[in-house]
């Protein structure tokens, strides 16, 4: 509520009162005072246990002045000592410093060591200083360093900020200024010449960012072949913990350290050669065609494994981009952020040429891709059809894929072969997927069609009243329509009702049809067109009698076997949703992603059934059914 009174109070130079990509801001900043000219070198100070040593009384009184949208919350927080419960019983009394798990303890922290800030800068300009909550820098002469190095030694007390000069550490340029360094600090530093981790990233020399840089991904290597093992048996959660979480390590270092690309092969040849083909099931890499398609996001056709060496050089030019008002701010030693419509319109300008890079590679990839895997892709954009890709395999809602499912839809997915299926069908017709997604032999169809309906009914119900699957309709008395093609059928039956469903007191009618995408009356059309010509094709055989005879409204419900669906479907979607939404107070997003989510799933199984299901009657032997006989016969009493 408050985030930007906060800003405002704490300035540029303390970057952890919620500025946008602040630590970032940081690195870069302090990378550039490091390479200038005038500057000798970097301190980077360490103090002991600042969040538990702050100066509570000191902070309660400036609080008031500094930031009085927040102060009455602090002191009521904190003006009495904090009861801290120990594991296995017993508690101590906090009267120091902020409290664990308190959400404004991190502003207050910042707006408190703003103070000490103001006053460094005021007492030694020459120094050009950043802070990332307890984690100070400053850039400048070996002389004006130390100078704000004893100064911060003696304001930080007051504040409860106790310098640790044992940890800091001071990197210098040369081995000249190491000597000089070594004489007027006398040893209370560190001091090096090669360089030191910053803020997760470096200062310092080349020799020392190859160093960093290369047990870095030295670590993350041994991870990714951990991750590679897992993928084996359980390819669907490997996937997930690679997408969800393990590749945004790569991103911060992507961004804050220059050329990290230089250093990404070992684990561009693990994805590419181990982890990839253990998630498709192949013994050798992907094909050609599908190395860079991978590498789109899931709603782009992809499956949204980064190209880390594309990556790099685009990710660390766009938080140069969008931070460069910031550590302008920060090299300035400015006492006023930057304007926020600056900010705004630097993140606007880096996206819109990121999004302008990606819709070009998008178009590149297309062209070089054959017709039928073109076609694959294309019908992955549709909307919902990628959302099993997004979701996480959380088993208490029944979301997890065993590894024949995942596999096989991944290789559906770009229209990759599948091991092991059989030579024909229990049709008699040769087995191919095509066939599978269309032969009605062993119910398989219908089970896809009755899935997809209850579901929506089970969710039509929490929000409308008279819901009904496959209800009765009044018969026709003489009724004449305009269009032929009207069904006259007195044993005709669609798939729901429900009351007031578009409009309060009127009956709304919906007919599901789940449709395979690539069959043959389907071959070369685009999912759009097919989803339009087969809702075109039930408003024609239903619409006229239900808004005639019942009253009523229709609506056809056209998915995909791609998971996609119609216009149509996606308004009806986007309407229940709406509706779950407001009778639950729970937000739009949240609720419109998990219906797609729950859709995308089903159809994918259904899919699964389809293509892996068993069509042969199973043949049992002679098994007595009197079981009553039975059960006497093998004298069986309770």
């Amino acid at each position: 509520m408050f985030k930007e009174e906060i800003k405002e109070a704490v300035g540029p130079l303390q970057v952890c009162a919620g500025h946008s990509a602040g630590s970032e801001a940081a690195i870069h900043a302090m990378n550039q005072v490091f390479n200038e000219e005038g500057a000798d070198g970097v301190l980077l100070i360490d103090a002991t246990n600042a969040f538990n040593q702050i100066n509570r009384t000191v902070a309660m009184h400036n609080i008031r002045i500094t930031c009085k949208e927040i102060a009455l919350y602090i002191i009521n927080t904190y003006r009495s000592p904090s009861r801290l419960f120990i594991s296995g019983g017993g508690e101590i009394s906090s009267q120091e410093g902020t409290t664990q798990g308190d959400p404004l303890a991190m502003p207050w922290y910042a707006i408190n060591t703003n103070l000490m800030i103001s006053s460094l800068r005021a007492s030694i300009p020459q120094v050009k200083q950043v802070w990332l909550a307890d984690d100070s820098a400053g850039g400048g002469s070996i002389e004006s360093l130390y100078q704000w190095y004893k100064t911060l030694s003696e304001e930080g007390k007051k504040f409860g900020y106790i310098v640790n000069g044992a940890k800091s550490w001071l990197i210098v340029k040369n081995s000249e200024l190491a000597e000089s360094a070594k004489k007027v600090f006398d040893d209370e530093v560190n001091i090096t010449l090669e360089g030191r981790r910053h803020l997760g990233a470096v200062i310092g020399s080349k020799e020392f960012k190859n160093q960093y840089c290369q047990e870095k991904v030295e670590k993350w290597l041994r991870e990714m072949e951990s991750l590679t093992e897992i993928s084996k048996s359980q390819p669907h959660a490997a996937y997930v913990a690679f997408t969800k979480g393990f590749k945004s390590k790569f991103t911060y270092y992507l961004r804050t350290i220059e050329s990290f690309e230089e250093y990404v092969d070992p684990i561009e040849e693990v994805m590419h050669t181990s982890f990839l083909p253990s998630l498709f099931e192949r013994a050798e890499p992907l094909p050609k065609e599908l190395k860079e398609l991978v590498n789109l996001s899931p709603a782009q056709g992809g499956i949204g494994i980064p190209d880390l060496k594309r990556e790099s050089s685009e990710q660390f030019n766009a938080s140069l981009g969008i931070t460069a008002p910031h550590v302008n701010s920060v090299v300035t030693q400015s006492s006023t952020n930057p304007a926020r419509e600056l900010m705004e319109e630097r993140k606007r300008e880096v996206n819109a040429q990121r999004r302008a890079a990606a819709e070009s590679r998008i178009d590149r990839i297309d062209e070089s891709l054959p017709p039928d895997l073109l076609q694959a892709v294309q019908q992955t954009r549709d909307k919902g059809a990628s959302s099993w890709l997004n979701a996480i395999s959380i088993e208490e809602h029944g979301l997890p894929l065993n590894k024949q499912e995942f596999r096989d839809s991944l290789c559906l997915r770009y229209n990759l072969p599948l091991p092991n299926l059989p030579s024909y069908c229990a049709c008699g017709e040769v087995f191919t997927v095509n066939h599978a997604l269309t032969c009605k032999k062993g119910g398989f169809i219908a089970q896809r069609h009755d899935t997809i309906r209850d579901l929506l009914t089970s969710h039509i119900s929490k929000v409308c009243r008279n819901v009904e699957t496959e209800p009765l309709l009044q018969p026709l008395d003489n009724e004449v329509f305009n269009l032929q093609s009207t069904v006259m059928s007195r044993e005709t039956r669609l798939d729901m009702k429900a009351g007031g469903f578009w409009t309060p007191g009127v009956t709304a009618f919906f007919d599901v049809r789940v449709t395979h995408v690539n069959s043959r009356s389907n071959q070369g059309k685009h999912t759009a067109t097919i989803f339009k010509e087969q809702e075109n094709e039930k408003k024609r055989k239903y619409n006229q009698r239900f808004m005639d005879v019942e009253m009523g409204t229709f609506t056809p419900l056209v998915f995909g076997t791609n998971e996609g669906m119609g216009l149509d479907c996606q308004n009806f979607l986007r309407t229940l949703a709406n509706k779950l939404s407001s009778k639950n107070k729970e937000p739009y997003a949240n609720v419109i992603s998990w219906l797609r989510i729950q859709l995308s799933f089903a159809v994918l199984r259904s899919v699964h059934r389809c293509v892996r299901g068993s069509r042969y009657p199973f043949k049992s032997r002679e098994v007595s059914e009197d079981f009553t006989l039975a059960v006497a016969g093998l004298q069986l009493y309770s």
